[in-house]
C-alpha cells in the first residue's frame, strides 16, 4: 500500500533519470555512466510501476549477485511493502527456479547442481577414462578445460575457435578436447548433474522449444529489467530477449565502457546490439555523475572518446564542479613508486581521511607486493582483496559433499571427496567402493548394504564407514531440520576437522556460519542449489560496525574486483603498456578495447584524489627493462588533464625525466594471462 514515505519522483530524481522511471512500455535501454545512480533508478523504477497498480509478482528484476537484488527491491519497498514481493534474483537462481519446475519436460526428473570446483573435478574423471594425453607436459589441466568448454557454450564458439583466439597453446589437443566435452557432457547426463552453463543452456532450450512455456512466463512477467547488461554473455542476451519478445516490456540497465569480463564470456556485443534486437528502443543516457568531482571526470572523459566502440556520453559532475586534479606520477622504479604511495596514504591518514576510505588498484596482483612489503614496514594496516573465499575451503566443501550425496546418490564427486575423509582410503580404494555404491537403486539399500552391514575385504576402516553409514542415514530422515542435519554432522566431522587441519579452531567458526545461512532454509536441494549457483560472501573482508576507523583497513584490489565501489582516494599502480594493457591482450583489438575500458572503471572508482603512476624500470626474468607509459594515458587530451610529475627520492640515484626517454621503450615482462588476476 502506498504510505506518506512515497517520494516525489520528479524532487528526487533528475530529469533523465526521471524518463527512465516513467517509461514502463516497450523497450528502453539505459547507458548508465559510473556514478550515475542506476541502483536508485531501478528502485523508483520498481515502486513506480507497483504505485500504479502492476501486479509486483508481474516484475522480474535479474542482476548479477542475489545482494543487488535485494538490495534494490528492500529500498523501494521502504516506501511500498508490496515491493517485497518483485521476482528479483540473478540469471542462474531464476533459471534454477524455472528448471526445477519443468526439468521433466527436458528429460530429467531431478537434478543437482555442480559448482565450479565440482565441475573441474567431473572433466579430470572424463579426462581419466577416455584419453592418455593428461599425461602429457603440454595438455592444458582440469580448470583450464573447465573455462575452454565455458567460454565455447558462453560465446556460441566452437572449441577450435576458442583455442585459436585464446588458447592457441593448445591447438594441437582440439580433437581430444572436443572428445573430453562430448564426454562431459554425457557424463552430466548419466548422473543427474547441471553445471553453470546447463542452468543457461536448458533454459533457453525451454523457451525456445516449449512455446506454452515461453507465453506463460510472458503473461507472468510482464514487465522485465536486467541490470548490468554489459556484463552477460551470449546465452544470457537470447534469454533475455526470449523472455520479452512477446510483450516487449523489456529494460535493459548497463554501461558499455565498463564490460570488463570477456575472459568470463561476458559479451560488450550485446549492449551495442540490444536497439537492433528490439526495434524502436528507446535509448536514454545518465550522464550525471554523483561521486567524482569535475576534474576527475574529464580524465575518463578523454579516455571514453579515444574508444572506438562505445555509446557516445560525457560524464557531468552533479554540483562538484572543482577539486584537486589527478596526478600523473613517474618514479624510477616499483619500489620508490611503493615508497611514496605508502608515505601518501600515510599522510592522508594523518590528515583525517581514514585507511578505509582510500585504496590502490592494480591490473594483476603481483604488481602491489612491494607496496605490501612497505605498508607492512610501516605497519599500516590492509586488505587484499582475491584469494580463497569462504566457498572454496576444503572443510566447507567436505561438509556439502555429504549433504550432496543425500539429495543425489549418483553423486560420484561427492562420495569421493566424503570416503576420503576417512582414514586409509585413497583415490583407489575410493573408487572401487564408489562402484560398489552404484550397484544399488535406493540410497537406504546403500548406507545399509555397502556401510552398515557390510565389512567387505575385511577391511581395516570398516569401522569409519560404518560410522559415515550411520551419520548419512541419520541426516537422511526427511523429518529432521536441515539445522539437526548439521548438528549430526558436525558431532562425525569435527574430529576429522581437527586431525586435517592446524587451523581447525577458526575453520571450526566458518562451519558455524555455514550452519546459521543454511538455518533459512526448508529445502535442503534449495539450499544446495542456491550455495552453487551464488554463495555467500563470507569470506570476502567485511568490517563490522563496531570496529573504530582506525582499525578498518586500506583497500588494495584489483581492478576487476573494485567494479561497483568508490574510495575518496584512489591510487592505480602500474601503468605501463604490457601490464595495462596486459601484454597478451596487444595483438587483439577486442581485448584492447576491453583493457581501455578496464583503466575507465579504475578511474572512476575516486571520489576527491585520484593518483596514477607509472615507474621506469622493471625486473623480468632476470634483465632490467625499460618501460613504456600505457599508450591508453599516451593522447594529447588525456594527458592534458593530468598534473604530471617525476617523483625524485633525494636519497636515491636521480629518477629519470619524463624527456629523457623514459616512456618510450616498450616493455615485455615474459608474462602470461594465467598470471592475471580478475
Amino acid at each position: 500500500m502506498l504510505d506518506s514515505k512515497t517520494p516525489d519522483l520528479k524532487k528526487q530524481l533528475n530529469p533523465a533519470q526521471y524518463e527512465v522511471v516513467k517509461t514502463t512500455e516497450g523497450p528502453v535501454l539505459v547507458i548508465a555512466g559510473a556514478g550515475s545512480g542506476k541502483t536508485r533508478v531501478i528502485e523508483y523504477r520498481v515502486l513506480n510501476l507497483v504505485c500504479n497498480n502492476t501486479n509486483p509478482q508481474s516484475i522480474l528484476l535479474l542482476t548479477f549477485t542475489r545482494r543487488a537484488a535485494r538490495q534494490m527491491l528492500s529500498r523501494a519497498a521502504r516506501h511500498d511493502i508490496r515491493c517485497n514481493y518483485v521476482e528479483g534474483g540473478t540469471f542462474h537462481s531464476f533459471a534454477y527456479r524455472i528448471l526445477k519446475k519443468y526439468s521433466n519436460l527436458l528429460g530429467f526428473d531431478s537434478f543437482s547442481i555442480l559448482d565450479e570446483d565440482d565441475a573441474q573435478e567431473a572433466i579430470h574423471l572424463c579426462i581419466k577414462k577416455s584419453i592418455e594425453s593428461e599425461k602429457e607436459k603440454g595438455f592444458p589441466k582440469k580448470d583450464t578445460l573447465r573455462k575452454i568448454i565455458s567460454m565455447s557454450i558462453n560465446k556460441n564458439m566452437s572449441i577450435k575457435e576458442v583455442l585459436e583466439k585464446e588458447y592457441p597453446d593448445f591447438l594441437d589437443y582440439t580433437v581430444n578436447i572436443e572428445k573430453i566435452r562430448n564426454d562431459y557432457k554425457r557424463y552430466k547426463i548419466d548422473k543427474g548433474y547441471f553445471d553453470y552453463d546447463d542452468l543457461l543452456i536448458n533454459l533457453k532450450l525451454l523457451l525456445q522449444k516449449n512455446e506454452s512455456i515461453r507465453k506463460e512466463l510472458s503473461v507472468k512477467f510482464k514487465y522485465i529489467m536486467v541490470d548490468e547488461y554489459q556484463d552477460t554473455n551470449k546465452l544470457q542476451a537470447d534469454i533475455t530477449y526470449l523472455l520479452g519478445s512477446e510483450h516487449k516490456n523489456i529494460m535493459v540497465v548497463g554501461d558499455d565502457a565498463q564490460s570488463i569480463y570477456g575472459f568470463r564470456g561476458a559479451s560488450h556485443e550485446n549492449i551495442m546490439e540490444f536497439p537492433k534486437l528490439f526495434p524502436g528502443s528507446k535509448i536514454i543516457k545518465l550522464e550525471v555523475n554523483y561521486r567524482s568531482h569535475q576534474q576527475i571526470l574529464d580524465v575518463a572523459n578523454a579516455i571514453l572518446k579515444n574508444m572506438k566502440k562505445n555509446f557516445s556520453k560525457s560524464l557531468v559532475s552533479a554540483g562538484k564542479k572543482y577539486g584537486e586534479k589527478p596526478q600523473l606520477l613517474f618514479f624510477k622504479n616499483g619500489y620508490e613508486e611503493a615508497e611514496w604511495i605508502a608515505g601518501k596514504i600515510k599522510e592522508f591518514r594523518d590528515a583525517g581521511i581514514p585507511l578505509f576510505h582510500q585504496a590502490v588498484l592494480f591490473r594483476s596482483g603481483y604488481i602491489s607486493i612491494p607496496l605490501q612489503v612497505e605498508l607492512s614496514k610501516r605497519n599500516i594496516i590492509f586488505e587484499v582483496f582475491g584469494g580463497l573465499k569462504f566457498y572454496e575451503t576444503a572443510h566447507v566443501k567436505d561438509i556439502l559433499g555429504h549433504l550432496k550425496v543425500i539429495i543425489n546418490f549418483r553423486d560420484e564427486i561427492a562420495w569421493k571427496r566424503i570416503l576420503m575423509l576417512v582414514e586409509g582410503i585413497g583415490s583407489k580404494t575410493s573408487q572401487r567402493i564408489i562402484q560398489e555404491i552404484n550397484r544399488y537403486v535406493t540410497f537406504k539399500e546403500i548406507i545399509h548394504k555397502t556401510f552398515i552391514k557390510s565389512q567387505g575385504e575385511n577391511r581395516r576402516f570398516s569401522k569409519d564407514l560404518k560410522r559415515l553409514g550411520e551419520v548419512l542415514d541419520e541426516i537422511s530422515n526427511r523429518k529432521i531440520k536441515i539445522v539437526e542435519m548439521f548438528d549430526s554432522l558436525f558431532g562425525y566431522y569435527f574430529p576429522i576437522l581437527r586431525e586435517k587441519f592446524d587451523d581447525w579452531q577458526q575453520r571450526k567458526n566458518d562451519l558455524e556460519a555455514l550452519r546459521q545461512i543454511a538455518a533459512g532454509y526448508s529445502s535442503l536441494s534449495d539450499f544446495l542449489a542456491d550455495f552453487a549457483i551464488e554463495p555467500p560472501e563470507r569470506g570476502v573482508p567485511r568490517v563490522e560496525a563496531s570496529v573504530k576507523d582506525s582499525q578498518r583497513p586500506l583497500t588494495l584490489s584489483t581492478i576487476h574486483s573494485a567494479k561497483g565501489l568508490e574510495w575518496e582516494c584512489v591510487f592505480l599502480i602500474g601503468l605501463i603498456d604490457g601490464i595495462l594493457p596486459v601484454s597478451f591482450s596487444l595483438n587483439d583489438e577486442d581485448r584492447i578495447e576491453e583493457e581501455q575500458r578496464l583503466l575507465y572503471v579504475g578511474l572512476t572508482r575516486a571520489k576527491k584524489h585520484l593518483f596514477l603512476s607509472v615507474h621506469h624500470e622493471s625486473n623480468g626474468l632476470g634483465l632490467n627493462q625499460s618501460n613504456k607509459i600505457s599508450r591508453f594515458l599516451d593522447y594529447p587530451d588525456v594527458l592534458a588533464r593530468l598534473e604530471q610529475k617525476v617523483c625524485v627520492n633525494p636519497f636515491r640515484d636521480k629518477t629519470p625525466k619524463v624527456s629523457d626517454g623514459c616512456l618510450w621503450q616498450p616493455v615485455s615482462n615474459g608474462v602470461n594471462e594465467k598470471d592475471y588476476d580478475y
